[in-house]
């Protein structure tokens, strides 16, 4: 591989990770959880991955034990801080941890039951953006489209279009339009907007 080549890939990433701190102040949303945001954004090729790397920020030693996740039953979801914590991390552009937060609480969910698919939905949703950002328009397309397909299982087996605190009909909608003209081609990256950004916004009140 030829100097040029490794100083084209080279500036690539840092182009993604200039844009990546970008991030931190252009995503604004209500905070529903008091635990602090991750040192930085898990962006892959762009800085350690926070579990497989030493100098990641969730690493922990060989034999460490990870933090507990604990069920809630759907109506409790404001008491359940794994919930919450995966909402801001969505909501401020913390997509992979965000897909993580929710990763623990879909295990220990009944799978095809509405929460489990929900959960799922939110996770699906969570990875679309950050292909998005990394502009793999295959994985957006695929996500996306799985992710609506989960939560339009929830709206059909719900009474009404609230779950866990969402007014999940609007979310769902929000969403769709937020994709509706993303680009079909590789090369065609569009960036994401904060402004137009479907934010997950709880009921706490």
């Amino acid at each position: 591989m030829s100097g040029e080549t490794y100083r084209g890939i080279a500036g690539r990433f840092a182009a993604m990770h200039e844009r990546n701190l970008s991030l931190l102040t252009q995503f604004v949303a209500p905070r529903y959880c008091d635990e602090p945001f991750p040192a930085y954004r898990f962006i892959p090729g762009c800085n350690p991955h926070p579990t497989a790397d030493p100098r990641g920020h969730s690493y922990g030693a060989p034999g460490t034990q990870g933090p507990s996740v604990v069920w809630v039953a759907p109506q409790d979801w404001a008491k359940s801080t794994d919930y919450l914590y995966g909402c801001d991390l969505y909501n401020h552009a913390y997509w992979w941890e965000a897909h993580e937060a929710w990763e623990g609480l879909w295990q220990l969910t009944e799978k095809e039951g509405i929460q489990g698919r929900f959960l799922k939905g939110l996770i699906q949703m969570s990875a679309c953006h950050l292909k998005r950002f990394l502009g793999h328009s295959g994985g957006v397309e695929r996500l996306s489209q799985g992710s609506v397909g989960y939560l339009r299982q929830v709206l059909e087996r719900m009474q009404g279009e609230s779950y866990m605190g969402t007014d999940l009909g609007a979310l769902v909608t929000h969403f769709e339009k937020y994709y509706e003209a993303y680009p079909a081609q590789e090369s065609a990256r569009k960036d994401h907007d904060p402004r137009a950004y479907p934010y997950l916004l709880l009921v706490t009140g």
